[in-house]
């Protein structure tokens, strides 16, 4: 369009001005078309390039504090209370069902508020799960029934829960004394019958260690976190009148206590 209207103007102009020397006519259009461009071309602005901004002072980065990770605490590393008792080796269904008792509480965790049952942990005593006839107490007399000897265990248990400090149960002592403890520290259980049981007052779960020895040893342990502080009971066991009578004292405050009466063999 520019070309053409560049036409136009120099014809106009062609036929009032003096006459030119002859040139080659495309050459003189092109040429006028050119000069047409150039002085009626749109006005473009030249472009204005901001002035750069100033540099940022960069701010001194805070060293960054380290993490802090707590050590490593083993959660079963610290003995709060054991008992060791005593058997004979040469009562071999007796020992049976005291090994089969004892490998049934190794190893159970009772978490805190939590209370463990040693009816519901161990199960019914049976031949069928490998128990033996051995001897019992009954109503004040000597007998024999399947899973003789395990009160063994939960008395040898009773013990370390008292010095480990848990809130007792249910705790009831024999109809008749036993041999492998001191009066007023035995426990006795039976199937549908006397329980033991016990809770544990902490904020932290703590485990039942055993120890089965064919020596004739058997030790039970509330295991708990290494790093627990407990204060250590006081436990005394006193005699009046053929009742005894078991106190445990922490701090100088008697937080348990539990009477036992016996029958004479």
């Amino acid at each position: 369009m520019l070309e053409t209207a560049a036409l136009l103007l120099a014809l106009s102009v062609g036929t009032n001005a003096a006459p030119a020397p002859p040139v080659d006519s495309q050459t003189a259009i092109v040429e006028q078309a050119q000069q047409f461009t150039q002085e009626f071309a749109p006005y473009v602005p030249p472009v204005v390039e901001p002035d750069p901004e100033p540099p940022k002072e960069e701010k001194p980065t805070e060293p960054q504090k380290p993490t802090e990770t707590k050590p490593w605490v083993n959660p079963y590393g610290q003995t709060l209370g054991t008992c060791t008792t005593k058997f004979a080796r040469s009562n071999t269904n007796r020992n049976t069902n005291i090994q089969l008792a004892t490998k049934a509480c190794n190893g159970y965790v009772i978490q805190p508020g939590a209370t463990f049952s040693f009816n519901t942990v161990v199960g019914q005593r049976t031949k069928e799960r490998g128990y033996k006839e051995a001897g019992v107490y009954v109503n004040g007399q000597t007998d024999t029934g399947v899973g003789g000897g395990i009160c063994q265990v939960s008395s040898t248990l009773f013990n370390a829960a008292l010095e480990s400090n848990m809130t007792i149960v249910s705790r009831r002592a024999h109809s008749l004394p036993v041999s492998y403890l001191p009066r007023g520290r035995d426990a006795t259980v039976s199937w549908g019958g006397p329980e033991f049981k016990f809770k544990n007052p902490y904020d932290y779960p703590v485990m039942i260690g055993t120890y089965y020895d064919k020596s004739g040893k058997l030790t039970m342990s509330i295991l708990g976190p290494a790093d627990a502080k407990i204060a250590k009971p006081t436990i005394k066991v006193t005699e009046k009148n053929g009742v005894y009578t078991l106190t445990r004292t922490v701090n100088g405050k008697v937080n348990y206590t539990t009477t036992s009466t016996y029958g004479s063999h």
